[in-house]
């Protein structure tokens, strides 16, 4: 029993390694984007487009890439998606033009659709209700670390070897925690026998309606400040882009740091739905300040806010969203749900660049900042489900 169960948290540090690099690819490109707007010669919509073009398409086959499970493993299909996002990465660095460096880095971001509805369903497996929770929350971390280590890393590197070699080693790491985990998924076969189960259509409810627009909205607005965010820090705070890039890291660490203290506070409170609408609101008024206090203290204290409440709360807000989802319609409903999320916010940099080209970035941060505003009012009419 004790081999059994040393071998099931090994594959989940292994799961963890490959989650922090899959998402981190999504926290490498913004801090290099000064960088890479200097060596093509871009406009605020060119650099929206290379990231909404990275997102977008890894973001709506997610749902499709669930049902994948039909015509080969889980497992191998998890491990070909990390493995085709790396390759084709590192790929797109090669580029010696602009257009062909979006092109590759959409083609690679098919790589990422794969990993989140997947892995999770996969963890289920292996471990029992009795240690499921620990091991999910841990899973999360995982992306957590690689939402930390991405900016400090691209702030070393950048000042060093340019823009090109971040995203290789960013891409080297995740040749190596592909080729890893599948090596030893292989020999964990055991573990991770299929599951014959139907995959049917999404349980949707009023509720879930309410909290897929709410979410959805404030997706539009976190990620084209995500996207935008060191461009603003060197173009209206004066930072080189090697310090914008380790200020984007801090934003990262508050949001990790207390995300388990937010959590707690949820669960003792008995409710979620208060807590989101609040993390909403100091997100909204965070951008404001950002936006409109030019003092570096300050500057400081708004990133660290919407770390701690903006991407701080991911993950934890679809907590919300799990609890009136029956068991059995998780994996079809939380496909379909990432997909349309997440597809609708890789639109958002396109948006905001070309906002920014017509009425300045700073101009379209204060428009951001209403945004989380709505979404607090409209999720305040979703029911949430009574907490036993």
């Amino acid at each position: 029993m004790g081999s059994k169960d040393h071998r099931r948290w090994v594959i989940l540090i292994m799961f963890m390694a490959a989650h922090a690099v899959n998402d981190g690819f999504s926290w490498v490109i913004p801090p290099l984007l000064p960088a890479v707007r200097e060596h093509f010669q871009l406009s605020y919509t060119e650099m929206g487009a290379f990231y909404t073009f990275f997102r977008f398409f890894g973001s709506i086959l997610q749902w499709p890439a669930a049902y994948l499970i039909v015509f080969a493993p889980a497992s191998t299909i998890l491990v070909g998606g990390l493995l085709w996002l790396s390759f084709g990465m590192f790929l797109s660095t090669l580029s010696a033009s602009y257009g062909v460096m979006v092109l590759l880095s959409g083609v690679s971001g098919i790589g990422g659709a794969t990993y989140h509805p997947l892995a999770v369903s996969l963890l289920s497996r292996v471990f029992g209700r009795d240690s499921l929770g620990r091991a999910i929350a841990l899973h999360l971390s995982g992306s957590s670390i690689g939402h930390v280590i991405a900016p400090f890393l691209v702030g070393l590197l950048l000042s060093l070897f340019g823009w090109r070699v971040p995203i290789q080693v960013w891409s080297g790491l995740g040749l190596l925690a592909g080729v890893g985990l599948f090596i030893f998924l292989k020999k964990e076969k055991e573990n991770f026998h299929p599951v014959k189960k139907a995959l049917g259509l999404p349980f949707l409810s009023q509720s879930i309606g309410i909290y897929i627009f709410a979410e959805s909205l404030w997706g539009i607005a976190q990620m084209g400040l995500m996207t935008f965010l060191p461009l603003f820090l060197v173009d209206y705070r004066g930072f080189i882009p090697s310090k914008a890039a380790a200020v984007y890291g801090i934003m990262a660490l508050s949001g990790t740091i207390f995300r388990p203290f937010i959590g707690a506070f949820m669960d003792r409170m008995g409710r979620r739905k208060p807590i989101i609408i609040l993390g909403f609101l100091i997100s909204a008024l965070s951008i404001l300040g950002l936006t409109s206090i030019n003092i570096p203290w300050a500057t400081y204290l708004f990133v660290v806010l919407l770390g701690t409440f903006g991407s701080g709360h991911a993950g934890l807000a679809d907590t919300f969203m799990i609890e009136m989802i029956p068991s059995q319609r998780r994996e079809e409903t939380l496909g379909f749900v990432y997909t349309l999320r997440m597809g609708i916010a890789s639109l958002s940099p396109l948006i905001v660049g070309f906002s920014s080209e017509r009425i300045s970035l700073s101009s379209a941060f204060l428009i951001l900042a209403s945004v989380p505003v709505l979404s607090a009012f409209f999720l305040s009419f979703a029911k949430e489900k009574p907490l036993n």
